[in-house]
């Protein structure tokens, strides 16, 4: 079986031809310009997706960032970018035929975390991607948690600073994905330096030795790592697994997550906690949309 996947970024498309193991077969990658809105979305996705071979396929999955609502096919609302109330199942399915999967991307990834990657044999873990916002997803006794209204897992908007930090999409001060996703490390460096550079650059000076670069990524880390001690103390997961683009460099974020970890889980209570790196690299939203595809695909096939 064949699937058509969309991840949806804060600054990226990508759309591809995915094998039910995971293989990706093909794919496209649009950037996407800040603050996009719905009409230039819907042309991106209709370029990639008639560029692929899609009517091989025998469903789509999409991956939105921000809140989904699985059983409309809505996607609610993106922080990031402002969209809301975007029926995005209905738009795909007028241009492909083909029956549609949505979710948040933090939901999708942690699918697909435990389809293809380092959480096969786990049932209790949390998804965490830092990329130009920071969201989470919950799997607990090995099924996604949803919540009550279907938005749990939402790390990025816990409180790491005081109302006097800085401003988040959602209208609070001082959320976690404000202080630490990516757009928030180059806000923290040009703060230092005077010079503004994408996260991506800056941590790469920090590779080469720049310690105001070293300090930033400390910064973030230990942010993410205090927001992460309050979801372990709840929830008491196995593992803490982290992707997205930040997630590439994630060896200037761990070392001060772990510091915040000390400081703030309950440690007698949280013994086996490990933090990882996503298993499934720069692909695992494109195969958490992949997940849904074959969810769809299974569900139209039982009818």
């Amino acid at each position: 079986m064949k699937l058509l996947a969309i991840d949806i970024g804060g600054s990226k498309l990508m759309a591809g031809i995915v094998a039910e193991n995971g293989e990706v077969m093909d794919s496209v990658r649009t950037e996407l310009a800040p603050g996009y809105d719905a009409d230039f979305l819907r042309d991106t996705i209709k370029t990639a997706v008639t560029s692929l071979p899609y009517a091989q396929c025998s469903a789509v999955g999409v991956t939105v960032p921000g809140l989904a609502d699985p059983d409309s096919g809505m996607w609610v609302y993106a922080p990031f970018s402002g969209i809301e109330n975007l029926d995005i199942s209905s738009f795909l399915s007028s241009l492909t035929g083909l029956p549609v999967g949505i979710e948040n991307d933090v939901n999708a990834c942690a699918l697909a975390e435990r389809q293809f990657g380092v959480c096969k044999d786990v049932d209790d873990y949390v998804w965490i991607t830092l990329s130009n916002g920071i969201g989470g997803a919950v799997f607990i006794n090995g099924a996604l948690y949803r919540g009550a209204s279907g938005n749990a897992g939402e790390i990025g908007h816990v409180n790491v600073c005081d109302e006097d930090g800085r401003r988040c999409g959602c209208g609070m001060h001082g959320c976690l994905e404000a202080e630490a996703a990516g757009p928030a490390i180059s806000e923290e460096y040009e703060l230092r330096t005077g010079r503004r550079l994408t996260a991506k650059a800056i941590a790469e000076l920090a590779n080469d030795g720049d310690t105001t670069a070293v300090e930033v990524y400390k910064r973030a880390g230990f942010l993410i790592g205090k927001a992460l001690a309050s979801a372990v103390n709840v929830l008491n997961p196995g593992l803490a697994v982290f992707g997205g683009g930040l997630s590439n460099d994630f060896e200037l974020l761990q070392p001060s997550i772990e510091g915040a970890l000390e400081l703030y889980m309950f440690k007698n209570a949280n013994k086996e906690l490990r933090v990882v790196k996503t298993g499934l690299g720069y692909n695992a939203a494109l195969l958490g949309a992949a997940t849904l595809a074959i969810k769809k695909a299974n569900d139209s096939n039982n009818k």
